[in-house]
């Protein structure tokens, strides 16, 4: 008989994903986003575990002497923040946020209770966003270890969700001393580490080149083909480059404009010097 074993880490991430699956759900009620906070929280307290247990195994723990049963999610907070153990240093508003969280999380597993729909959207985008740089930063996984590309953008669809995540991805560029930070291509934000290939907020990747025209770097996907602003000719089948003025065949989005003048003033110049030949050649 097969059987099911999952570490901390990897259980965190399938509470995590189970989390993401609920909240991306088209109709969510509240009975969606219940199961949405619950998985998340349960990701939350699992991940923490882990981070303690990468510190020293003893630490998962409630008493490190007995070591029975593990540390509850608070616990484990503390533990993580306390600069003689984890050190970390998380921002000043979530452990609050955290706590809401933990409470309403045992509200819905253990009271009856009732919360609007936006409460606990807003709830759930707290502790998701905390939990994406969580995952990145103190436990150095890549995004697409706990989150689908595609559901990622579809969480990220929601208003609260989106927010949090922009306010937590400008505290991260701040505090990496990022200094390359341009718009994304994919989300539109400017969160996008030019040194790192990645937005740090959709975790778009993409490639930064040099612009063959200009020299300056850019985003692969703004990089264009100039090829149709030179001279070619049909010949057997067959386009023929007859002319490229000494242009590069690509160019980016800032020097486009620059190009095509080059060309036009190239083309200009070679045109009166093929008319002052062929009068040369007549006299």
């Amino acid at each position: 008989m097969s059987k099911l074993k999952l570490d901390l880490i990897k259980n965190s991430i399938s509470y995590f994903r189970e989390a993401v699956a609920y909240a991306q759900r088209d109709g969510l009620d509240e009975t969606g986003w219940k199961f949405a906070i619950i998985n998340v929280v349960q990701a939350m307290e699992l991940a923490f575990k882990e981070k303690l247990r990468r510190i020293h195994p003893a630490l998962i723990y409630s008493s490190v002497d007995e070591r029975t049963d593990t540390v509850s999610l608070s616990k484990a907070l503390k533990r993580l923040v306390d600069p003689g153990i984890g050190g970390l240093v998380i921002a000043e508003k979530d452990p609050r946020k955290i706590e809401t969280a933990v409470k309403l999380r045992n509200e819905l597993t253990h009271f009856e209770c009732e919360h609007e729909h936006e409460h606990m959207e807003a709830k759930f985008a707290d502790i998701f966003s905390f939990m994406i740089f969580f995952y990145r930063e103190h436990l150095e996984l890549p995004a697409e270890e706990f989150i689908d590309y595609d559901a990622h953008q579809h969480i990220m669809g929601l208003v609260k969700a989106r927010a949090e995540l922009r306010t937590r991805a400008q505290s991260y560029i701040k505090a990496e001393g990022f200094i390359d930070i341009w718009i994304c291509s994919s989300c539109d934000e400017s969160t996008f580490v030019a040194q790192n290939g990645e937005c740090c907020l959709c975790h778009h990747k993409e490639a930064v080149l040099d612009c063959a025209s200009c020299g300056q770097e850019t985003l692969e996907s703004e990089v264009i083909d100039t090829s149709n602003f030179l001279d070619w000719d049909y010949n057997e089948g067959s386009m023929i480059l007859m002319e490229d003025f000494g242009m590069e065949m690509t160019a980016c989005q800032g020097c486009i404009e620059t190009f095509k003048s080059k060309v036009d003033e190239k083309r200009q110049a070679q045109y009166h010097e093929d008319m002052e030949r062929d009068a040369m050649a007549y006299r």
